[in-house]
């Protein structure tokens, strides 16, 4: 299996994100690289433009490069933002991931990813995307380990790349609200860009103080960072093609090099899985979604919890 690292989704400013992927792109042997803004148009700190370039920059590292589109395409600004990315990433032959079907339908008849906010839960949908040009199809976060292999058996021949969101905090929703910015009492028009001030967004509690969620702007992720380091065999036999691994603040060579190391099998799963584990802070991870549990839950197996 090969390693992708996905688009940021966090707001760290046009400066630290141009950093953060070419020390990516030149310091570690992950394949492929993810770019571009996919929460909020407000803090799309790098114009498809200084994407372009961004992009001319990664690639003699050799790695494999996608434009990334927004999750929730809301307004005629947009979807001109969306075509002027798809204009940059044909610009180098560059592929495009698809968020939201609107982006699909730019970038028809060229080289695509449907990304996970697709909701490709059939052979069917594959079969459509096929036709209008996607080679590559990240599952929905939320599907098991059981869905993704059965819509994997039931595909025809002709080739299409799996890739499944592996590591990292789950997107599960994007909003027309921005709740970092109601956090603070501001509203989304004037949002005083509050979400930069979290490099790994914002932590929700219930009422009792228990951890929950995290907020993102316009979106809602997982507390608990998603982890399938333990059933990487797993997904190898399934069929899966690409592990993806979600960028965060810190230690993300140290968390690439693991993955690595693991799909090599110069660690075992539970090693592999302790490592991570000391990298998180020795904070839990989450798997529920992939044995087909409650989400925030993590699984050694399909019964052992911890």
């Amino acid at each position: 299996m090969r390693v992708s690292l996905g688009p940021c989704q966090f707001d760290w400013g046009k400066h630290a994100l141009k950093d953060f992927y070419l020390k990516m792109a030149f310091e570690t042997a992950v394949d492929i690289l993810y770019i571009g803004e996919i929460v909020c148009s407000k803090r799309q700190s790098l114009t498809p433009e200084e994407l372009l370039d961004l992009a001319r920059q990664l690639e003699p590292s050799g790695k494999e490069i996608v434009f990334s589109t927004l999750g929730l395409v809301m307004n005629a600004a947009e979807e001109d933002l969306l075509y002027r990315l798809a204009a940059a990433a044909a610009t180098g032959g560059w592929w495009l991931e698809a968020n939201d079907m609107g982006g699909i339908a730019v970038g028809e008849g060229r080289p695509m990813v449907a990304g996970p906010h697709i909701t490709t839960y059939n052979p069917e949908t594959i079969a459509f995307l096929r036709r209008v040009g996607v080679k590559r199809v990240v599952f929905p976060i939320e599907l098991s380990a059981s869905s993704m292999a059965q819509i994997i058996r039931r595909l025809t021949a002709e080739e299409m790349e799996m890739e499944v969101f592996a590591y990292g905090k789950l997107p599960l929703t994007f909003s027309a609200r921005c709740y970092t910015a109601r956090a603070f009492r501001y509203s989304k028009a004037n949002c005083q860009f509050k979400c930069g001030d979290h490099a790994d967004g914002m932590v929700m509690r219930t009422q009792d103080g228990t951890d929950f969620l995290t907020i993102n702007g316009t979106q809602t992720m997982s507390y608990r960072r998603y982890n399938l380091i333990d059933v990487t065999d797993q997904l190898a036999a399934m069929g899966i093609g690409v592990v993806r691994l979600s960028p965060q603040s810190q230690g993300m060579k140290e968390i690439i090099q693991v993955w690595l190391d693991r799909l090599q099998g110069l660690l075992s799963g539970v090693e592999a899985l302790r490592r991570l584990t000391e990298l998180n802070g020795g904070e839990p991870f989450c798997n529920g979604y992939f044995f087909g549990r409650p989400g925030h839950d993590f699984f050694v197996n399909d019964n052992d919890r911890i």
